[in-house]
C-alpha cells in the first residue's frame, strides 16, 4: 500500500507538471464581440487561420480561444452571416492572456483587418517602415486623391506645393529621388511633363490596393537605388467577388475583383483570381479655375489588371505541425500549393490639349502692384502613353524558403507639340485706397510678345528580369536572409526641336543681354544601357525586443562603367512599461549609403546634348527615430518622430519649373540635409482615425570650384505641416466629415537657365484646405437575394481650396521697356465644389 501510495503521488505530480508545461506553451485570447452600435453579437465563429482551433461567442458576445504560442503571429478570424468578416492579427507569447474587444461591421463594408496591440516581446514593421495612418479603404474618400502617391503627401518628411501633381519631395530630395513599387515592380513617372496638370493620373489605383508601406529614409538594402524614399504598394489578393463604381464631376472609376470556385474541394479557395480597374480623370473643371483662360481638353485614361493562378502541385498535407524542443515551440505550416503564377498589366493614355486665349494676373505688394494682361494664339498638345506588363512566378520549395521570379517590360511614348504666341501688356496698378481709380492700371511699363515652338518626341523602353529570395530559420524568424539579382536594360530615343523668343523692345535679347533667341534646343539622341544589380540582407532577432538588420547592394552600370557598393543597417529596440496594453516605446537607428545612378534626365544638358562623364549621386543617411504608443481619453494614439542627417556628394545641380526638373550635368556639388519629422495619429474622435504631422528641414549645396560656399537647394522648404481630420455623427456614423489641410513654407526659385541665381528667391508659402461631407447608405440584402447585389452607396460633396488661397507653383519671366525682368506668378486652382457617388457591389 505504501508503494502504491508513492506511485499515485508521483503520477499526480507528473500530471500536474505536464499540465503546467502545456499551459505554459499556450496563450489565451478573449474579449467581447460587438456591432457598430456597441451591442453584443452571439454565435460568432472564432477561428485561428491555418489551424483547427476555434470557438464561438456566447449570448453576451464573450469569446475565448486558447492557442499554442511562443512569440507566434496568428490571424484570428471572426465570422458571422450578418456581419463582415474581421481578422485580428496578433503575436502571442506563451503563458499570457490577451483582452481584445472586437467590433464587427455590417456586411456592406469592406473586409477589415485589425492589428493586435503591440506585444511586449515583438517588433512589428521589421524594416522600420511607416504605414498609412488610416486604412487603405478610406483613401478613395480623401479629397482629390487619384492615386496612392498623392495620399503620401501627408506623411512626415514629405513636401508638396502642387495639388495637380501626384509627385512629392522627401527630406530635401526632388521628384526623381523616390522609389515606387507595386507588388515588387518599379514604377516610372513621365519624362516630358512640365506642369502638374499635364501629368494626369498617378500610377497606383487606390481601389486595387490592400497595403502600403513608406520610408522617408534609412530603408533596407532590399529596396533599390534612389537617394530619398521608397513607397511599397501591395495590390489585393481577392477572396470573393467585389466591385465598386465611382461617378463624379472630376473622376470616374470602376473596379472588379473575385476568385473562382473550387468545385472539387468546395471548402478550399479557388485557384484563379482576378483584379481589374479602370479610371478616367477629367481635369477640365479644375483647369478652368486657373488664371489662363482658354479651351482645356484633357483626357486621362488608365486600365490595370492582375490575374493569378495557383496550380495544385503537392498532395494534401496537414495544415500545421507543432514541434517542441525544450522551452520553444515552432509551428511548421505545410503549403499545399508551392507555385503561384501572376500576370499584371497597366496601360495609360494621358492627353492634354489646350488652346489659350488670355490671362490677367495682378501681383506685387500693397505698396507697389503690377498687372499683366496677355492675349494668346496657338495650341498645345502633350501626350503620354505608357504600357507596363509583368509576369511573376512565386515558388516555395520548402516551408522556410521562398523565391519570386519577375520579368517586366515598360514602354512610354511621349510627345510635346506646341506653337504659342502671346502679346503682353505690363502696367502699374493704382494702390491708393482713396483714389477713384483704385485697382486700375495707371502706367504702362512694358509691351512685348513671346513665341514658343516645340516638336519633342521621346520613346523609352525598360526591360528587366529579377529573382528575389527569402529564407527564415524558424517560425519566429530569429534569423532571416533576403537576397536578389536583377538585370535591367533601358533604351531612349529622344528627338528634340524647341526654341523660344521674348521681344520687349522691338529686338531680341537673351537673359545675358545678347541678341538672339532666348533658348534653342535641338538634338536626336539614341541611348541604351544596362544595369546589373544584387543585394544581400540579413535580419537577426537578437532578443525578443531587439532586431538588427544589415545588408548591402552591389550595382554595375555599363554606361558609366561604374560599380556602386551601398552598405545599410537598421537597429530596432523596443522598451516597454508594464504589461500588455500599457504604453510602449520603440527606438530606431538607421544608416547607410544610397547611390543613385543617372537614369536619363540627369545626363541631358539644356541644349539637348548629353554628358556621360559623371559620377552617381550619393547620399549617406543617419537617422534616429522613436515610436510611442499610448492611450488618451481611453483611445489609442501613436506618436512617431525622426531626427536625420544626410551627407550628399556628387550632386547634379538642377532647377525646378513646376514639375519639370532641368539638370546641369556639367556641374558637381556637395551638400547636406538635416531636420526633424513627427506625426501623431489616432482616434481624436472616438471610432475614426485622424493624423497630424510636421517637419523641419534645411538643405544646402556647394558647387565645386565656384568659391561661393553653400547656397540653398531648390527644395529647401524649412517647415511643413499636414493634417487629416475625420468625424462622424455619434448617433448615426453613416454621416461623416473629413478635412485635409497642408501647409509648406516657400521653396526656392530663380530666373530660368540662370545657374548662379536659380535659388535666389523664395516662393510664397503654400497652404490649402479641402473639406468633404459624406453620407453612406447601407443595404441589408435578404438571405435569398441574388448572388451579387448592391451593398452600399456612398455620396459626398467636397469643397476644394476652401479658403480661396492663391498658391504659386511657378513664374513667367517678362521684361519691360528698360529690359528689367519681372517674375509673374502662376497660380494654382481656385475654390471649387466637387460631387461624387461610389457604389459598392458584393
Amino acid at each position: 500500500m505504501k508503494i502504491k501510495s508513492i506511485l499515485s503521488s508521483l503520477l499526480a505530480m507528473t500530471f500536474l507538471m505536464l499540465l503546467h508545461s502545456v499551459s505554459a506553451q499556450t496563450a489565451t485570447v478573449k474579449g467581447k464581440v460587438i456591432d457598430p452600435l456597441n451591442k453584443p453579437i452571439d454565435n460568432v465563429l472564432v477561428k485561428a487561420l491555418g489551424t483547427d482551433f476555434s470557438s464561438r461567442s456566447s449570448t453576451n458576445g464573450a469569446y475565448s480561444i486558447t492557442l499554442p504560442a511562443n512569440n507566434q503571429l496568428y490571424k484570428i478570424e471572426f465570422s458571422h452571416p450578418s456581419f463582415q468578416t474581421t481578422i485580428l492579427e496578433i503575436r502571442l507569447v506563451a503563458g499570457r492572456t490577451y483582452d481584445e474587444p472586437i467590433k464587427m461591421l455590417d456586411r456592406s463594408l469592406e473586409e477589415v483587418q485589425i492589428l493586435g496591440q503591440q506585444d511586449p516581446t515583438s517588433i512589428q514593421g521589421r524594416e522600420g517602415m511607416m504605414v498609412m495612418p488610416i486604412s487603405i479603404e478610406q483613401i478613395p474618400e480623401m479629397p482629390l486623391v487619384t492615386s496612392l502617391e498623392a495620399a503620401v503627401k501627408g506623411m512626415p518628411g514629405v513636401a508638396t506645393n502642387n495639388e495637380f501633381s501626384s509627385q512629392y519631395q522627401v527630406r530635401g530630395g526632388n521628384f526623381d529621388e523616390n522609389l515606387v513599387y507595386v507588388n515588387g515592380i518599379e514604377i516610372y513617372r513621365p519624362f516630358l511633363a512640365r506642369s502638374g496638370q499635364q501629368e494626369g493620373l498617378g500610377f497606383s489605383n487606390p481601389n486595387l490596393a490592400q497595403g502600403l508601406q513608406f520610408s522617408s529614409g534609412g530603408f533596407a538594402a532590399q529596396y533599390g537605388d534612389k537617394m530619398s524614399s521608397v513607397l511599397d504598394i501591395t495590390y489585393k489578393d481577392p477572396k470573393e467577388f467585389k466591385a465598386t463604381a465611382e461617378i463624379g464631376i472630376i473622376t470616374n472609376n470602376i473596379h472588379m475583383e473575385g476568385r473562382s470556385k473550387n468545385k472539387k474541394e468546395p471548402d478550399q479557395p479557388g485557384r484563379f483570381t482576378y483584379l481589374m480597374g479602370a479610371r478616367r480623370f477629367s481635369a477640365s473643371y479644375l483647369l478652368n479655375s486657373l488664371e489662363t483662360r482658354g479651351d482645356y481638353r484633357p483626357n486621362f485614361l488608365d486600365y490595370q489588371g492582375m490575374f493569378t493562378y495557383t496550380p495544385k502541385t503537392r498532395a494534401k498535407l496537414p495544415k500545421y505541425k507543432i514541434n517542441s524542443e525544450g522551452d520553444t515551440v515552432d509551428v511548421k505550416y505545410y503549403k499545399e500549393n508551392t507555385l503561384k503564377l501572376t500576370a499584371f498589366f497597366a496601360v495609360s493614355r494621358n492627353r492634354y490639349e489646350f488652346e489659350p486665349t488670355g490671362r490677367e494676373t495682378t501681383f506685387g505688394t500693397i505698396q507697389q502692384a503690377f498687372r499683366l494682361r496677355v492675349a494668346f494664339e496657338g495650341r498645345e498638345i502633350s501626350t503620354y502613353t505608357t504600357g507596363l506588363g509583368a509576369l511573376m512566378v512565386s515558388h516555395r520549395p520548402s516551408t522556410r524558403l521562398n523565391f519570386d521570379y519577375i520579368v517586366t517590360a515598360f514602354q512610354t511614348q511621349e510627345s510635346e507639340l506646341f506653337d504659342l504666341e502671346g502679346g503682353y501688356l505690363l502696367g502699374e496698378v493704382n494702390t491708393n485706397f482713396g483714389s477713384d481709380e483704385f485697382g486700375e492700371s495707371e502706367f504702362d511699363l512694358g509691351i512685348g510678345s513671346e513665341f514658343r515652338h516645340a516638336r519633342n518626341y521621346l520613346t523609352a523602353n525598360v526591360l528587366s528580369a529579377q529573382m528575389k529570395g527569402r529564407w527564415t530559420s524558424d517560425n519566429r524568424s530569429t534569423h532571416r536572409i533576403l537576397f536578389g539579382l536583377k538585370y535591367q536594360y533601358q533604351q531612349f530615343d529622344d528627338n528634340l526641336k524647341e526654341y523660344s523668343v521674348l521681344d520687349s523692345a522691338g529686338y531680341l535679347v537673351d537673359t545675358l543681354g545678347r541678341f538672339g533667341l532666348v533658348e534653342t534646343i535641338r538634338g536626336q539622341i539614341q541611348l541604351s544601357s544596362a544595369l546589373y544589380k544584387s543585394y544581400l540582407q540579413y535580419e537577426w532577432q537578437m532578443h525578443r525586443n531587439v532586431l538588427f538588420t544589415a545588408g548591402a547592394r552591389l550595382v554595375y552600370y555599363d554606361l558609366l562603367d561604374k560599380v556602386m557598393f551601398s552598405p545599410r543597417a537598421q537597429l530596432l529596440i523596443s522598451a516597454f512599461k508594464g504589461q500588455q496594453g500599457d504604453p510602449y516605446l520603440r527606438f530606431r537607428l538607421a544608416g547607410g549609403v544610397y547611390q543613385q545612378p543617372p537614369f536619363y534626365r540627369e545626363l541631358r544638358r539644356f541644349d539637348g546634348s548629353l554628358n556621360l562623364d559623371i559620377e552617381p549621386q550619393q547620399s549617406v543617411h543617419a537617422i534616429v527615430g522613436m515610436e510611442y504608443q499610448f492611450e488618451a481619453w481611453g483611445r489609442p494614439f501613436l506618436l512617431t518622430s525622426d531626427a536625420y542627417y544626410k551627407r550628399l556628394s556628387n550632386l547634379i545641380p538642377y532647377e525646378v519649373q513646376n514639375v519639370r526638373i532641368r539638370y546641369y550635368p556639367d556641374e558637381v556639388a556637395d551638400g547636406y540635409a538635416y531636420g526633424f519629422d513627427a506625426r501623431i495619429n489616432g482616434e481624436f474622435i472616438k471610432g475614426v482615425d485622424s493624423w497630424v504631422s510636421f517637419g523641419l528641414l534645411k538643405t544646402e549645396e556647394d558647387i565645386r570650384g565656384d568659391d561661393r560656399g553653400y547656397v540653398p537647394r531648390p527644395t529647401d522648404q524649412r517647415f511643413t505641416f499636414a493634417m487629416y481630420f475625420q468625424d462622424e455623427m455619434p448617433i448615426n456614423p453613416t454621416y461623416k466629415v473629413h478635412v485635409n489641410y497642408v501647409y509648406g513654407s516657400g521653396m526656392r526659385f530663380g530666373p530660368p537657365a540662370t545657374f548662379e541665381s536659380r535659388t535666389a528667391y523664395d516662393f510664397p508659402a503654400y497652404h490649402r484646405v479641402d473639406i468633404g461631407f459624406s453620407k453612406e447608405f447601407r443595404f441589408n440584402r435578404p438571405k435569398d437575394a441574388p448572388t451579387y447585389g448592391l451593398e452600399s452607396l456612398w455620396a459626398t460633396i467636397e469643397f476644394f481650396n476652401l479658403l480661396q488661397r492663391e498658391n504659386t507653383v511657378s513664374h513667367v519671366w517678362i521684361k519691360d521697356l528698360q529690359n528689367n525682368s519681372f517674375a509673374v506668378p502662376n497660380h494654382l486652382s481656385a475654390r471649387l465644389i466637387n460631387a461624387r457617388i461610389i457604389l459598392k457591389i458584393r
